[in-house]
């Protein structure tokens, strides 16, 4: 393991890497039998590709030639389907990560990889349903519309790029990129990480019907009654195609976008949305199906990457976590950018924390004559966040539960509690944003649909719709659950341990049937285990399996 060390240390500080990508940081953290590595830097100053390299690097230590493990190729290919379907083009980098990813592969002892894991952080799925002027959707739906042949585009109902109100028709290309190559490039990467041909085309009918849901239009309903505000749907053959494409029944679809249940002294009552909580229902339908997908996605990149030999992992790791950089939009800045800068200043503390103050105790501690060196202390700004219970973060939880409380409230307690703090700051003229000094430097917040980003919540009418699908894979997206999988795959182990000792079982039974035992003798000494109680068993398994997994 210290001759990987060595070797990556060298690498990182190669003058290919530090030419490219001067801005990036790297800090490793070391232990008898572990290494952490954490890159950090601004957006756009070469993270991602670092990561990459880094890979690359690893794997390439770990081949031994060409007596490689086979998950060392599974690693590299899943970089490009994370980055497909996670990264996207922003005002300062055309290849932005709108997710933290945390990638740790392990080694046996001989340094040959074992396995890897990938954990995934915070998607931006705002971006899904709306970007900024100089921004774009994610990779992937240029992708698809560029790429696909004559028979997907028909089958997929695809249309031109510019059709789709979810893409910004302002920035539809990117410069020096063949999306067309890169769409097959992806559908080989994908190929590589075990994504089937009928898994890829019923991944890229959920992300035709993404598109399609921002393409769904409201009017309001004629009424005799002046108060009535509900809508309908402007183009009903729209919601045709999207229920074709997920399996769906059209008229279930379009009740689901227009109206939801109510529960109220035991009756179930049906309220008709307003035109903008059918839009709210909309986008949150297409950002819950986009979620729903990526999450699937990491879950079979990982069920590719796990330790094929299933042997226990006793050797070491080596972690890489790449996550999303500092950003300031300058006149926008979201709840988004309010949570990644969030998640860099805890980085700075930790980098501060391991490279300034335990270095330096460690340089007292051995004698060694060291002027310490000054840093900037960012802890008050991260209590500025996470204090409770006055901290910003608590302060919105509570409002989000208030139900009268608007962004607007919620500002006006940002600046009630935190005028005093040396961290908070309120902007000269009155606006509905406030400034947090980071140790990067100031950045102004604006408040708008804070509060509505940070719940987050799916209409359980949408939930239902989407667990009525004819199309399993649609059903498995809305009803994928950790802990199910971990009861299945605990459910599973048990039977295989079962039928495992059964075959033992019998063929021992047949060793000693060998040994001049009498063969009636030996099958009424040794009866097979009652078959009804094993057929029970994974009936009443499965079901509740299954119960687990709607609730």
């Amino acid at each position: 393991m210290q001759d990987i060390q060595s070797l990556l240390v060298t690498h990182l500080d190669s003058s290919s890497g530090a030419q490219q990508w001067p801005h990036a940081n790297f800090y490793i953290s070391r232990t008898p039998h572990h290494i952490c590595i954490v890159i950090s830097g601004e957006s756009g100053s070469g993270k991602t590709e670092s990561t990459n390299f880094l890979l690359h690097h690893l794997t390439a230590l770990s081949q031994k030639g060409a007596h490689g493990s086979g998950v060392e190729q599974t690693i590299l290919s899943a970089g490009p389907v994370l980055e497909a379907f996670g990264n996207a083009k922003t005002a300062h980098n055309n290849n932005s990560s709108r997710f933290g990813k945390f990638i740790q592969v392990n080694y046996r002892e001989n340094g040959m990889v074992q396995g890897a894991v990938v954990q995934k952080y915070l998607l931006e799925k705002s971006r899904i349903v709306s970007q900024g002027h100089y921004e774009r959707n994610y990779h992937v739906f240029y992708y698809l519309l560029s790429g696909a042949t004559e028979q997907e585009r028909v089958s997929l109902h695809l249309l031109p790029a510019e059709k789709y109100h979810y893409l910004n028709a302002k920035n539809l290309t990117l410069e020096n990129c063949d999306e067309k190559y890169e769409f097959s490039r992806l559908k080989q990467s994908m190929e590589m990480v075990g994504f089937s041909a009928e898994k890829q085309r019923r991944l890229f009918a959920v992300l035709s019907a993404v598109l399609l849901l921002g393409n769904v239009e409201f009017f309001p309903k004629k009424s005799t009654y002046h108060h009535d505000e509900s809508v309908q749907v402007r183009n009903p053959e729209v919601v045709g195609l999207i229920s074709e494409l997920l399996r769906v029944k059209q008229e279930t679809l379009l009740s689901a976008l227009t109206s939801k249940r109510v529960k109220a002294s035991g009756e179930t009552l049906i309220m008709q949305y307003k035109l903008p909580e059918a839009i709210a229902a909309r986008d949150a339908l297409a950002k819950c199906l986009y979620g729903a997908l990526f999450d699937w996605i990491v879950l079979q990149v990982n069920h590719a990457l796990l330790n094929k030999d299933q042997t226990v992992h006793t050797g070491h790791s080596i972690g890489v976590l790449d996550i999303f950089g500092f950003e300031d939009f300058g006149l926008q800045n979201s709840f988004e950018q309010l949570c990644i800068n969030y998640a860099n200043e805890h980085l700075q503390y930790y980098f501060n924390l391991h490279v300034f103050k335990y270095e330096q105790k460690e340089y007292k501690r051995e004698g060694i004559k060291w002027t310490d060196i000054e840093f900037l202390d960012n802890s008050g700004c991260l209590q500025l966040f996470e204090s409770k219970p006055s901290g910003l973060l608590c302060i919105l939880d509570d409002l989000c539960n208030f139900p009268g409380a608007t962004n607007e409230t919620l500002l006006q307690k940002f600046n009630s509690v935190h005028k005093e703090s040396q961290f908070y700051e309120k902007p000269q003229r009155k606006e509905n944003a406030f400034i947090i000094k980071h140790y990067a430097g100031k950045v102004k917040y604006q408040v708008a649909e804070m509060r509505e980003k940070n719940l987050d919540l799916m209409r359980q009418d949408i939930v239902s719709v989407l667990k009525n699908s004819s199309m399993a894979f649609v059903r498995e997206l809305v009803g994928a659950d950790p802990v199910a999988v971990f009861r299945w795959a605990i459910l599973r182990a048990f039977f295989r341990g079962y039928f495992a000792f059964r075959s033992a079982g019998i063929k021992h039974r047949k060793e000693r049937a060998d040994q001049s035992f009498n063969k009636l003798a030996t099958k009424s000494r040794y009866r097979a285990p009652n078959e009804s109680i094993v057929s029970h068993l994974v009936t009443v398994s499965s079901v509740n399996l299954t119960i687990n997994r709607i609730a």
